[in-house]
């Protein structure tokens, strides 16, 4: 086929990706995740030349591929291989990376626009609807946050509402905002909330406030069960364990998963489906048994759907996952790792 129509057909095709996943994302049908999950991996298969290596290298190819649960996964650690970007070949706009020390390889996440990203982020969201304020630093602070960008997108006021500038805490737009006594939403990593809780003395949100925390304390400089956690969220900001929601999600993904009270169990959207596999056989576990979380996202269109992560789940029948933690062995998760060192600094 001549490169013009090569270039051509290319286009069309992901176009009319684009459109099938956006009008999934606004009103899903179930059955149509298979056949939609089968044409992104053909898609990135097609055009994303590291993943095509790998998905050969284990003789999964859209000719043996038939249903979702067969696309193959690649480990978090492949966004870290500078040198082979996951990537459909599309000019990037924007990077997101994960976050690491001065001696570690950081994955990066490439994006040609971020729209369907963004699209993705607010149909994904079924919390309440409330003035939203931040633990964190703003996107323009960092840019190359996932976090801070979705944060960006679901901030319902100006940059003020992000309470984290410069490695320090700027509480001002919180305090006149609490003095309406109106509920807000307040967002941030677990680290920032205990650095925020060990900064100050208690302090009461008004009726009907929630709290959304993203995880990432274990393996920092902080020791604390769940449970320990959001007894101590719920004592300090005056407010119920069911109005506490964690999120769940990471640099290489584009879709987020919540969960609400200290034993709620995460759900991901309609585009996203979890695996629990057994390390050993990389078989799915039955339900109500532990294994390593993997994670089928469509609205990863750009890069890789599939993604294996490092987190150990168990699986629950009807599709959601009760998160138990990192590999021992992994690194502690980013986002929430850089916010602990800038606050800790």
């Amino acid at each position: 086929m001549p490169e013009s129509d090569r270039l051509k057909h290319r286009f069309m095709q992901k176009s009319d990706l684009i459109e099938r996943l956006d009008s999934f994302l606004t009103k899903p049908a179930p059955s149509e995740f298979t056949p939609l999950a089968i044409a992104v991996f053909r898609y990135q298969f097609e055009h994303n030349h590291p993943y095509r290596a790998f998905a050969k290298s284990l003789e999964q190819t859209p000719k043996s591929v038939s249903t979702w649960q067969n696309i193959p996964a690649v480990p978090t650690s492949s966004f870290k291989l500078a040198d082979f970007p996951l990537t459909c070949g599309a000019p990037i706009e924007t990077t997101f990376l994960t976050s690491g020390t001065t001696t570690e390889e950081r994955g990066a996440h490439h994006f040609p626009d971020t729209d369907f990203y963004e699209h993705a982020i607010a149909e994904g969201w079924t919390l309440p609807e409330l003035p939203t304020f931040f633990l964190a630093p703003s996107n323009l602070e960092n840019p190359q946050s996932s976090l801070s960008h979705m944060f960006a997108h679901l901030n319902s006021g100006d940059d003020s509402r992000f309470l984290l500038r410069e490695s320090k805490f700027h509480l001002s737009p919180l305090i006149e905002e609490l003095k309406n006594d109106h509920p807000i939403f307040l967002m941030g990593t677990a680290l920032a909330f205990l650095h925020f809780m060990e900064t100050l003395g208690p302090l009461p949100l008004p009726a009907g406030s929630q709290l959304l925390e993203t995880g990432g304390y274990k393996g920092a400089s902080h020791s604390l069960s769940k449970s320990e956690f959001y007894s101590d969220l719920s004592s300090f900001f005056n407010i119920p364990a069911d109005q506490i929601h964690n999120e769940y999600g990471m640099t290489e993904l584009s879709s987020q998963a919540y969960a609400t009270g200290p034993n709620g169990r995460h759900v991901f959207p309609a585009w996203c489906r979890a695996r629990i596999l057994d390390p050993e056989t990389n078989q799915e576990v039955a339900p109500g048994e532990t294994g390593y979380l993997v994670i089928h996202d469509l609205a990863n269109l750009h890069s890789v759907s599939a993604i294996r992560t490092q987190d150990f789940a168990i699986r629950h029948q009807d599709g959601s996952f009760t998160l138990i933690g990192r590999d021992p062995g992994a690194l502690p998760r980013g986002c929430s790792r850089t916010i602990d060192h800038a606050l800790s600094s």
